[in-house]
């Protein structure tokens, strides 16, 4: 008599959450610290506070890691103060991280040459570029005498050496390009061909 040999059935165990897990290829991550310590980097208010302590006359003293004077202001109070506010104004982490060409830069610096020529022009006295006439204390300022050219020039020049380094790094979109290299942003679906794929913003700064 032949006796039945039964064999028990084996059941698969549904897979964990842990299974999934070690299956699915490491992603380059970039924490939001790494990210904004990225864009603090090319923040052009770094250059625009250099330029105002410079201004002032100071600079500053790594061993102390303060500002101190070390000659005279190149300015009055009121021509600091329109230089930074234009500055300001014009000059934020979308001049940066713009995409611009070389004519384009050639009309943003015509733009930044005009604008500082006719305010000093026009605000001689007000910014110190003539003696003071007598309305000086009231405000009502006549703009009479030899301007000191050679201050206004030096003064101008400045302004025009940190609008160019400003607004040179948006040329075809250099800084734009170098921050979403470094943040190595990847297609997350490709679990089953084991390859990535570039993301969207990596095909469009090809």
């Amino acid at each position: 008599m032949n006796s039945e040999y039964n064999q028990p059935n084996h059941v698969q165990e549904p897979a964990t959450v842990g299974d999934y897990n070690s299956q699915m290829p490491m992603l380059p991550y970039t924490s939001e610290e790494q990210i904004t310590n990225i864009v603090s980097q090319i923040d052009p208010a770094h250059i625009i506070d250099n330029l105002n302590h410079a201004l002032k006359g100071e600079i500053f003293i790594k061993e102390s890691g303060k500002w101190e004077k070390v000659g005279e202001e190149l300015v009055n109070d009121s021509c600091r103060g329109w230089i930074v506010s234009f500055l300001v104004g014009l000059m934020n982490n979308a001049s940066t991280m713009g995409i611009i060409q070389e004519q384009h830069l050639n009309y943003l610096m015509e733009g930044v040459i005009k604008s500082v020529t006719r305010e000093f022009r026009c605000n001689l006295e007000k910014f110190g570029f003539v003696p003071k006439s007598e309305g000086y204390s009231t405000g009502e300022y006549e703009n009479r005498g030899t301007p000191d050219t050679s201050r206004m020039e030096s003064i101008a020049e400045m302004i025009y050496q940190r609008a160019f380094l400003i607004y040179s790094r948006s040329l075809k979109g250099t800084e734009s390009s170098k921050i979403f290299s470094k943040l190595n942003m990847t297609d997350s679906m490709m679990y089953d061909s084991g390859q990535q794929k570039p993301s969207m913003f990596g095909r469009f700064l090809r």
